[in-house]
């Protein structure tokens, strides 16, 4: 029987005390409702008639109003079991109190409505309760397997509640079937207790355990919960219509069975066979179909057998009035609703935050419940008493309303998805820019205020906040601002001081000409020229200084202001004053801090000032022994755009030390540089590090041939390139969605990069096998060196592994939302089980279906062996066997891997694979080939 119930669904180790309290629990309470609503409906009908169920459904919903704000005080205030404890008790007394009264003879109007509601709410909340538990014992992925088993228990709990009361209705009367009733409430609370007790979810108990949401500070309000989640807003409004839906059927059937069925009790029992009949088809549908379509077809996919059912059931009414077909729309409404349905919208509810998912679920499942229970009566009122419509007539709103809910289920897709995108980002908290308002006298005063402070960082985010926007009262400030200990708020000073003609800081600026920071006097200097009658001769005046630093930042200035200004360029003799400034270089008198700043300068104007006559100079400066100086050299290089420095470039990236600079500067050479770069990848002579810069370099540049030559050369036996060059796709992917990839040869890696996973994983568990051997067969100081290179050997293995699988998702970012795939790939590795859940329920909605087929079990399986086991389903592979495992390594692409299991076989004096061992012997990394000169030469010796 187990092996059977864990084929059905798919239930796990440590999994089946959860699963079977739960399922034991709702069977309890769908089978404590399947006794009281065939009473409660054979008593409304029997006393009124099918023309009252209308205000009945009326009363139902302002209760239920009453109810809802009642017990929305209450649960805030106390933990979850507890508020679902009191409520059971209370429903004990109620129905205690309806048997006494029954039992009496007393059946007036009021206490037959209020008996009504009561079985009405006791519906809607203890199942409420259920599920909102459920959502906290389960995480999204256990949802999706087992809240089918779970919602088994449910119709079970119906078939057995509903045939149990068509049987002893006319035996023990209608009214002591209650007994039964308040025997499974006590029942519950048992359970309730055990679940409690039990902790069944040791790394969830302190949710469970925890008050809710608004005892810890969070006390949103529910409109703007809502109003703030369309996501939500789609579920209340499916909510809504099933409901509405619900009553139009339910009204349907009541009305045409009432009308065949006078006797109370035959009435009774009437009601109890049909619903446990509905239980029935439900539990053939829930063993069946819902754990298969939730996990093939999709939640979104499981939403729409109901209301499709329900939309078949009203054309058979409109067409063949009659009983069977009013059984009919029931039986499709009762059978979907509490399986595939029901098991659909819990998981739906699952991405939304916890913080406000219990205040969200009440108020959907019971205020919107009865919300639109009263809707749905108000227009039965309308329909059947104002209009007098017939049954048929009242098919076709159903239809019209069917329409409409198909619509919003279509529409909560992308929410679902969405939602499960943001639970997944949110690993790290992001800050978002804000608009700040300036003109806001209350925003301008908290800012002056900050003024008078002494905090830097906060100092110079309002003074870069009011660059664009003038106001008088900020120049007080900049006065006593200038005289500020950092450079960077007197820079800062500076730059805005201009656009302020009332206030003069000429002094302070000339003697900030001789500051220490290159910026500072740069920013003196722009502030006197722009100031002065002749910015030519102020400039001039600088560039002739005899201090050299000034002299600098005065060519730089020039330059800077030549770049915008071609008057300029033709007034200033740039030229004859850079010759002198490099000519200074060899002067006696300077110190190596002195010359190195004036190359670095004599670089940095070189690139700025755009002259061609100027660009020998870089050249120059990018042979210096100065490490600043070729930095600033290259970022010249790159500014001019000359093809000329492309092939100088190139080969410096190969210096860690300016790979960062270097691939910035050929990245401004757009396209240019493309095909030179594609060229050092295709050389198998060109230097390891330079071809492992390359890729980076690409994903900078915004061109489609950028894509092309990544893609044509990510067939890359290095690993590390690979990595690389798959890394870089996706960087240029997030940067520049527009350009176009070539989706089917991306699919096709992420089945090569899948295969060689399966075949890392196989090789990895046939030496873990090896080393549980030897530990059993321990027995001196050499098994003890053999375990430390297979610990080795398997450590390196397991590093391929996750490489590997982080390779598969940069490849699936590629074909997908980059930032989507890799958070999710983050998510998979957490440690935190909501997390992984989370994102795996993500990918299983993105992914189309032949990705998610090979990608879920792999992320999902927690079992190594029973992943391998499915191989032959997810891909087409020939897995290694045994001795197959080490040619695989020694015959791959990983020399780290060669290294270690060369290693394990020297230490275990293994003469497998010695072929292949003597071919490495003179492979091309110095590593490999000196481990495998080692092993020949250990194992002629031990000959």
């Amino acid at each position: 029987m187990r092996r059977l119930i864990q084929k059905l669904f798919d239930i796990r180790d440590g999994e089946w005390l959860r699963a079977f309290m739960m399922f034991a629990y709702m069977f309890l309470i769908i089978g404590s409702l399947m006794i009281v609503k065939p009473i409660r409906n054979s008593l409304f009908l029997t006393k009124f008639g099918a023309s009252q169920l209308p205000f009945a459904y009326v009363l139902v919903a302002i209760v239920a109003a009453f109810v809802v704000w009642i017990y929305s005080k209450i649960s805030s205030r106390i933990r979850l079991s507890q508020h679902i404890f009191y409520t059971n008790v209370l429903f004990i007394a109620a129905f205690s109190i309806s048997w006494l009264l029954l039992n009496n003879g007393y059946q007036s109007g009021w206490f037959i409505y209020s008996f009504y509601v009561c079985v009405a709410i006791f519906g809607v909340i203890s199942s409420a309760q259920f599920w909102l538990l459920a959502n906290f014992v389960f995480n999204a992925r256990e949802a999706k397997r087992l809240f089918g088993f779970i919602g088994a228990g449910g119709i079970v709990g119906g078939i057995f509640g509903g045939y149990l009361t068509n049987y002893l209705a006319e035996i023990l009367t209608t009214h002591n079937l209650i007994f039964i009733c308040i025997a499974f409430l006590i029942l519950c609370i048992f359970l309730l207790w055990s679940i409690r007790m039990g902790g069944i979810r040791r790394f969830q108990a302190g949710k469970f355990q925890r008050r809710n949401t608004s005892e810890s500070g969070y006390d949103e309000s529910l409109i703007k919960i809502f109003s703030n989640s369309r996501h939500l807003l789609y579920l209340a409004g499916i909510v809504g219509i099933s409901v509405i839906v619900a009553n139009l059927v339910d009204y349907q059937f009541s009305a045409t069975a009432s009308s065949f069925i006078e006797n109370e009790d035959e009435l009774t029992a009437f009601f109890g066979f049909w619903l446990s009949t509905l239980s029935v088809v439900s539990l053939v549908i829930q063993l069946l179909l819902t754990g298969r379509v939730l996990k093939y077809a999709g939640v979104i996919s499981s939403m729409m057998f109901l209301p499709l059912g329900i939309l078949l059931g009203a054309a058979a009414i409109m067409i063949f009035p009659a009983l069977w077909s009013a059984v009919f729309i029931k039986v499709s409404d009762g059978s979907f609703k509490h399986s595939i349905n029901k098991a659909g919208m819990e998981l739906l509810i699952l991405p939304i935050p916890a913080r406000i998912k219990n205040r969200a679920k009440t108020f959907i499942d019971v205020f919107v419940d009865n919300l639109a229970t009263g809707i749905g009566g108000i227009l039965l009122i309308i329909l059947t008493l104002v209009l007098d419509l017939s049954i048929q007539h009242i098919s076709l709103m159903i239809i019209i309303f069917v329409l409409i809910w198909i619509y919003l289920v279509v529409r909560v897709r992308g929410e679902y998805i969405d939602s499960f995108r943001h639970a997944i980002e949110k690993r790290t908290i992001n800050f978002a820019e804000q608009t700040v308002n300036l003109q806001d006298a209350s925003v301008l005063k908290t800012f002056i205020k900050v003024l008078d402070g002494e905090n830097e960082r906060q100092i110079l985010y309002v003074l870069k906040l009011f660059s664009d926007f003038k106001n008088k009262e900020l120049a007080p400030y900049l006065e006593k601002l200038i005289d500020h200990d950092s450079h960077d708020i007197k820079t800062a000073v500076l730059q805005l001081a201009l656009a302020y003609p009332e206030i003069d800081l000429s002094r302070k600026a000339e003697s900030l000409v001789r500051a220490e920071s290159q910026e500072v006097r740069i920013s003196a200097i722009d502030y006197l020229c722009k100031r002065s009658d002749d910015a030519v001769a102020c400039i001039t005046s600088y560039i002739e200084d005899e201090n050299l630093y000034v002299r600098g930042a005065a060519m730089l200035h020039a330059a800077d202001m030549m770049s915008r200004d071609a008057t300029l360029r033709k007034r200033l003799n740039l030229n004859e004053y850079y010759d002198r400034m490099v000519k200074s270089i060899t002067d006696s008198d300077n110190n190596d801090n002195q010359v190195a700043y004036i190359k670095t300068a004599a670089a940095e104007v070189a690139g700025i000032a755009g002259d061609t006559t100027l660009y020998p100079y870089i050249h120059l400066m990018l042979n210096d022994k100065n490490l600043d100086v070729v930095r600033q050299a290259i970022i010249s290089a790159g500014q001019s755009h000359q093809k000329e420095f492309i092939p100088v470039l190139i080969p410096l990236l190969e210096r860690k030390y300016l790979r960062k600079s270097v691939r910035e500067a050929l990245a401004e050479f757009g396209e240019e540089v493309v095909s030179p770069l594609a060229g050092y990848l295709e050389n198998e002579s060109s230097a390891r590090s330079i071809k492992l810069a390359i890729p980076r370099v690409l994903s900078l540049i915004d061109s489609p041939k950028s894509m092309k030559v990544l893609l044509t050369h990510i067939d890359q036996r290095n690993l590390i390139l690979r990595y690389e060059i798959i890394k870089a796709l996706s960087r240029l992917k997030s940067k520049y969605p527009k350009l176009k990839i070539d989706n089917q040869k991306v699919e096709q890696h992420i089945y090569d990069e899948s295969r060689n996973y399966f075949k890392v994983l196989t090789v990895l568990n046939y030496h873990l096998s090896l080393r549980r051997l030897s530990s059993s067969m321990k027995s001196g100081d050499n098994d003890n060196t053999v375990e430390k290179a297979l610990t080795l050997l398997i450590k390196a293995l397991e590093e391929r592994l996750d490489s590997n699988l982080e390779r598969i998702f940069r490849l699936l970012g590629l074909r997908y939302i980059p930032d989507d795939m890799y958070n999710a790939y983050l998510g998979v590795l957490s440690r935190k089980s909501d997390l992984q859940a989370n994102s795996i329920e993500f990918l299983d909605n993105v992914l189309e279906p032949k990705l998610k087929r090979l990608i879920i079990p792999i992320v999902e399986t927690t079992s190594s062996e029973i992943l391998l086991s499915q191989t032959h389903n997810l891909i087409d592979v020939d897995l290694p066997v045994n001795d197959q495992c080490f040619e695989f390594i020694l015959n791959g692409n990983d020399n780290w891997l060669k290294v270690c299991a060369l290693y394990f076989l020297t230490e275990s004096r293994s003469d497998r694979c010695m072929d292949i061992i003597a071919r490495l012997t003179n492979d091309y990394d110095p590593m490999v080939k000196e481990t495998a000169n080692r092993y020949i030469k250990i194992m002629r010796e031990s000959n």
